[in-house]
This record gives structure tokens, sequence and C-alpha cells, in this order.
């Protein structure tokens, strides 16, 4: 999930609670600014009553044109004035509604009378939903307008940092000079790609160290290799004893995986290094059907049996990887095989299935890719066959899966 979708997901609905309090708020706020107004008329009415009954000695005439009504009775004695709602009958609509009451006392030729203006809150009422449906309105389009301009706001601001992202993603230590990443006002952003240059810096300067270690290491290495086994070869030609023979075929032996070794060590370092870059589209149909060809003295002297099914297939791969692959997959099928054994391949559009008959249980799946990982006492394998078919596979987008069923070990190469 994207930072602005979580930052949308919290802030959208704290944003949205706030403004229903708002809204809730406003409503109960603005009822009581209409009532207290409402209830402040009435008391200007009273005044006004009061200061006629002073000046003419007696009650006013009852005006009939407005909604307000004022009735007045005699009563006992004084009392105080009350505010109060009540129902008031309204001719002209012909139906009651809520009203505010003021009642009131005053002398006239020292008789007392209550006086009770009232006046309907329903114009009130209606006010203050049209107030709430104003502010309803306008509080949901200032929400899309504030999701709308944050979301770009935000995305103006979070522009450089993906475009770092960018330039991480597309940068490779085998390639000279360093990202340049977008200027940036924002100190965090700067402070990242700062980070991002310290670290690109040390991965070209870690990879080019590697690389010439490993140029020199394999350098050194093949030089003595070759002098021990152009000496053991001379060697194996002088006569010696049954001992000798014995005790110079193991140095002999060990000096080949040596070898081996040196070699497949060095490939895993090119894929890592990603320097198999070249693609090409291959009819993989094709190089199976050349590898068959290649590999069938070795099936012969090790009494094994073929079976090939194979679709017309085109891939956009590297040609020395995908060879490589192929190799690999095939000398592990021929060497973990069984006496009179057999070999499949299955080529479909998807994917490529390579099986053997072999030892009757199923690897460790969890295992079987890992550098140097051996099953069994095979002394001859160094244990980097499946590591760099998985290498290339993860190299290449390809995936590698092991099957096992029925005395049968497949490994299927997809994509």
């Amino acid at each position: 999930m994207k930072l602005t979708t979580q930052y949308y997901r919290h802030i959208v609905p704290a944003v949205t609670v706030l403004f229903l309090a708002v809204i809730v708020s406003s409503f109960f706020l603005i009822r009581l600014t209409l009532q207290t107004e409402l209830d402040s008329i009435l008391l200007r009415s009273k005044l006004r009553v009061e200061a006629y009954v002073r000046a003419n000695g007696r009650l006013p005439e009852v005006s009939t044109f407005n909604d307000q009504q004022i009735h007045f009775r005699r009563v006992a004695a004084l009392r105080d004035s009350v505010l109060s709602d009540t129902m008031q009958y309204i001719p002209e609509q012909l139906k009651n509604h809520i009203s505010r009451k003021l009642c009131f006392t005053l002398l006239l030729h020292d008789q007392p009378w209550e006086v009770t203006i009232s006046e309907p809150l329903e114009g009130t009422r209606h006010l203050t939903i049209l107030i709430a449906k104003i502010a309803i309105v306008t509080i949901l389009v200032t929400l899309f307008l504030f999701v709308l301009i944050n979301r770009s706001v935000l995305r103006r601001l979070w522009r450089p940092f993906y475009r770092s992202l960018e330039l991480i993603q597309e940068f490779k230590v085998d390639e000279p000079g360093r990202p340049v990443y977008p200027e940036s006002p924002i100190e965090e952003f700067r402070l990242m790609n700062q980070h991002f240059s310290q670290a690109a810096e040390n991965a070209n300067r870690d990879y080019r160290n590697l690389k010439e270690f490993s140029e020199n290491a394999s350098h050194e290495l093949q030089t003595p290799l070759a002098i021990i086994r152009g000496n053991l070869d001379l060697l194996v030609q002088e006569p010696m004893t049954d001992r000798q023979s014995e005790l110079l075929e193991g140095i002999y032996g060990s000096v080949r995986r040596m070898t081996r070794l040196q070699e497949s060590l060095l490939l895993l370092t090119k894929i890592d290094n990603r320097q198999f870059t070249s693609i090409h589209t291959i009819r993989l149909d094709l190089l199976l059907q050349d590898k068959l060809q290649q590999l069938q003295e070795l099936l012969h002297a090790r009494s094994l049996r073929s079976h090939f099914e194979l679709a017309e297939t085109s891939l956009a791969a590297n040609r020395e990887l995908m060879d490589i692959l192929l190799n690999n997959l095939f000398s592990n099928a021929i060497r973990h095989n069984v006496a009179d054994g057999e070999i499949r391949a299955q080529l479909g559009e998807r994917c490529l299935r390579v099986s053997n008959t072999g030892m009757g249980e199923a690897l460790d799946e969890s295992r079987i890719f890992r550098r140097f990982y051996k099953n069994g006492a095979k002394a001859e394998n160094n244990g980097l066959g499946l590591s760099i078919i998985k290498q290339i596979c993860d190299t290449t987008a390809m995936r590698v899966g092991y099957e096992f069923a029925e005395g049968w070990h497949s490994f299927v190469i997809s994509w």
C-alpha cells in the first residue's frame, strides 16, 4: 500500500468526523442563537406593551396581521416573567407549531393583568435547517476539494522521491558514474539522496574491488593449476608402483575438482554482476535438440535412455546463459541418475521440465538450491550446479522448482 493511500485512510475519516462534529455543533449554536433572538423580540414586545399601558391607561389593541399573538386576562396577583415553549395554532396553515411564549403581569388601574406573548418557532426551525443544509454542502465540497488539492500537492511533493527510487532501480554497479538525484527543497529527501549517493559510491567501489579480486584470483589460480596438471600428466607417464598410481590418481582428481570449482565460482560472480546482458530471441526447442545430440555419447556411456517432447517455443534471453542453464540441468540429471536409468525433457509454451530417475527419496527442497549443498556422497560434485541454475533463473526473470513423484526427480523452469 502506498504512503499516500495510507495517509488518506487516516486523514479522510478524521477530517470527516471533525466536519460532522462542526455540523452538529453549528446546528445547535445556530438554533440557540435564533432562539435567543426570538426571546429578545418577545422582551421588546413586553416593553412596548408596558409603555403603551403607562401612556394610555388601557390595554393595547391586538393585531392579527402577523404570527405574533398577544392575550390578556385578569389574575389575582403579580408574578415574575417566564419564557417557555408552547404549541400555537396558526389559522393560515391550519396546524399547530412549536412557539416561544413570554408570560408577565402588569397593573392596570390597580388590577393585575397577565399578558401572554407568543411567536412561532417554525420560521426559526426552517432557517436553522436551511443553514445546516448549506453548512453540510459547504463542508462536503470543502472535503472534496481538500482531498483533490492534497492529492495534487502530495504528488508534486513526492515526485522527487519516486524519481530517486527509479534511479536506484536502474542503478547497476558495473556501470561507471553515480545516479544524479533530483533536487528537492525538502530536507528529508535531500538527506535520503545523500545516503543513496553514498551507498551507490560504496557499491561501485566494492564491486570494483571484488571484480579486481576475482580476476586476479582467477588469473593467479589458473597458472599453478595448469602447471600442476601438466606435471601430473608427465608424472603419470613415468613407471611407478600401484600405491603411487593410486595416490597420483587421487591428486589428479582433486586438481580437476579445484578447476571446476574455480570455473563455477567465476561463473556465479559474472551472473551476480549481470555481465550477460545481450538478449536475443532463442528457439529453445532447437537448442534442446542440439543439446541432445551433444549428450548422446555420454548417455550411451552411462547406459541411460532419453525421451524428449519438444514443442516449438521461442524465448527472449541471453544465449550463453541458456546454454549454461541447459548444461547444468542435464549434467545434474546424468550425474545423479541410476544405472540403466532414464532422462525426460518436456518443453511447453511456458515451461521446461527435465526429469530423471534416481534415488528413491525426495531432495530437501529448502536447501537444494543453496551453494555447496550436497545430498549423498558424490565427491566429484562441488554443490554449485543447482545454485547456478537458480542464479540464472533469478537473473532472467524465470522460476525454477523441484518435484518428486514415483521415483522421478523433476526440475521445472517456467517463464
